[in-house]
C-alpha cells in the first residue's frame, strides 16, 4: 500500500518539477532579446475595431476616446451592446462609434458578440479587425502599429495587456497587479521570444480579415481569448506579442467586481486548460507543431499562487516518502520549489520592483484570504456568466 503511495507522489513531484522548469523558462526567456523592430513606410489598410460591451457605460467612453483619436478616415470603431440594460449604446453612439445592439438571452457570451460582428463585418470587411475591451486604454499608435504588424506578417498579434492598480490602491491590489504583469509581461514575452508564440490576453488582438474571417467565437466559452489562442496555434496561425503596443485598464476597487473578474479567468482557464491542454500537447507532438506544445504545457501551468500551494503539498508529501527511503520524490519537490521560487525574482526584477515593492508584501496575506473568495460559491457561479467588469461598482439592476 506504501509503495503505491510512493509511485503516487513520485509521479507528482515530475509533473510538478516539468511545470516549475516550463514557467523558468519562460521567465529566462523574458531576459532575451527583442526581435528587431521592423522599420518600414508599410501602412495598413483599412481597420475594423471591435468593442464588446455588456452593461460598461462607466468605461466605455475613455475606451472610445483613446480609440477614435487613432482612427484614420479609413478606419472605423463598432461597438456591441450586448444584452444591455443600461446606456452603452447612447454612449457610444454620441461618442461617435457605429453601434449593434445585440439582445438575446439565451447566448450570453463575449464569443457571441464577438461572432455577431464578424458577420456584420462580412458584408463590408476591413483589411484588419482589432478587439478591444470596453474598459481598456491603448497607448498612443498602439493601433496602427498592431494592425500593420499583423497585416505585414499576416498573422494573429497581442498587445501588451496590463492591468493596473488605482494610485490609493492597497498593497493587496498591488500583488495582484503584479501576478497579472507576471503572467501577460514576463511569461508570455518569454515565450513570444523563445517559441513564437503568445497566450491572446483578453484586449488589443489585431488579426487580419483573412484569418478573422475564418473564425468561430459565437459560445459561451468564458475565456474565448484562451480557446481561440489554441485554434488558432493549431492551424499554425499562432498570435504573436507586440511589446510596443501597449493596452491598460484599471483594476476594480469593489470586492465584489474584483473577486467575479479574478474567478471568470481563474475558473474558465483552468477548465479549458483540463479539457484542451492535453490533446493539444498530442497533436502539436503527432504533427510537429511547437508553437501548439509550448502554447500547450503554458497553458497546463496554474495561476501562481496555486501553483504555489501545489508545490507545498507535493513537497511535504514527498517529506514523508523520503523519510521512508524513498528519497526521488523529495529531490524533484525541492527542485521544482527552487525553480518556482528563482522564476518568481527574477519576474520581480524584471517588470516588479516598481509595481511591487517590498513593502507592499503585506499585503500577500489578504490577498490569500481574497482567493478563498473567488473559490468559494460566489465565485463559481460568477465564472460561468459575461458580467460587466465593474458590474460590482455600478447599480445593481444593470448586472446580467
Amino acid at each position: 500500500m506504501f509503495l503505491a503511495f510512493e509511485i503516487a507522489i513520485l509521479i507528482a513531484s515530475i509533473i510538478t518539477f516539468v511545470l516549475a522548469l516550463i514557467l523558468f523558462v519562460e521567465v529566462i526567456g523574458a531576459f532575451l532579446p527583442m526581435r528587431k523592430k521592423v522599420v518600414d513606410d508599410f501602412k495598413p489598410g483599412p481597420i475594423a475595431v471591435v468593442i464588446p460591451a455588456h452593461n460598461e457605460a462607466t468605461s466605455i467612453e475613455a475606451t472610445l476616446h483613446s480609440v477614435l483619436g487613432q482612427l484614420r478616415s479609413i478606419d472605423r470603431v463598432i461597438v456591441i451592446a450586448d444584452n444591455c440594460t443600461d446606456e452603452t449604446a447612447e454612449i457610444a453612439e454620441t461618442a461617435g462609434a457605429q453601434c449593434l445592439v445585440r439582445n438575446d438571452r439565451k447566448r450570453l457570451g463575449k464569443g457571441y458578440a464577438l461572432q455577431f460582428a464578424l458577420e456584420h463585418l462580412k458584408n463590408q470587411p476591413s483589411q484588419s479587425v482589432v478587439f478591444v475591451d470596453a474598459d481598456c486604454v491603448l497607448s498612443e499608435g498602439a493601433l496602427l502599429s498592431l494592425a500593420a504588424t499583423a497585416e505585414r506578417e499576416d498573422r494573429p498579434v497581442q498587445a501588451l495587456y496590463l492591468m493596473q492598480a488605482p494610485p490609493e490602491a492597497s498593497a493587496r491590489l498591488r500583488i495582484g497587479e503584479f501576478a497579472w504583469a507576471f503572467l501577460n509581461h514576463v511569461r508570455m514575452s518569454g515565450l513570444d521570444r523563445i517559441f513564437g508564440v503568445s497566450r491572446i490576453t483578453g484586449a488589443g488582438i489585431a488579426l487580419p480579415w483573412r484569418i478573422a474571417s475564418t473564425l468561430n467565437v459565437g459560445s459561451g466559452e468564458i475565456v474565448e481569448d484562451l480557446s481561440m489562442t489554441l485554434t488558432l496555434t493549431e492551424q499554425r496561425k499562432a498570435p504573436r506579442l507586440l511589446h510596443d503596443a501597449i493596452v491598460t485598464s484599471e483594476f476594480p476597487t469593489s470586492e465584489d467586481a474584483l473577486t467575479k473578474q479574478r474567478a471568470r479567468w481563474e475558473h474558465g482557464s483552468q477548465r479549458l486548460a483540463m479539457r484542451r491542454s492535453i490533446p493539444c500537447f498530442g497533436h502539436g507532438i503527432l504533427t510537429g507543431n511547437l508553437r501548439l506544445i509550448a502554447i500547450a504545457f503554458d497553458l497546463m501551468i496554474p495561476p501562481t499562487i496555486n501553483f504555489l500551494g501545489l508545490l507545498l503539498a507535493v513537497f511535504t508529501l514527498s517529506v514523508m516518502t523520503m523519510m521512508a527511503g524513498a528519497p526521488a520524490a523529495f529531490g524533484f519537490a525541492t527542485a521544482s520549489m527552487v525553480l518556482f521560487a528563482i522564476s518568481i525574482v527574477a519576474g520581480w526584477f524584471k517588470i516588479g520592483k516598481d509595481v511591487l515593492p517590498l513593502s507592499s508584501l503585506v499585503g500577500l496575506l489578504p490577498f490569500l484570504v481574497a482567493k478563498t473568495r473567488i473559490y468559494g460559491g460566489e465565485g463559481r457561479r460568477s465564472s460561468k456568466q459575461w458580467t460587466a467588469t465593474r458590474s460590482g461598482e455600478t447599480d445593481k439592476n444593470t448586472k446580467q
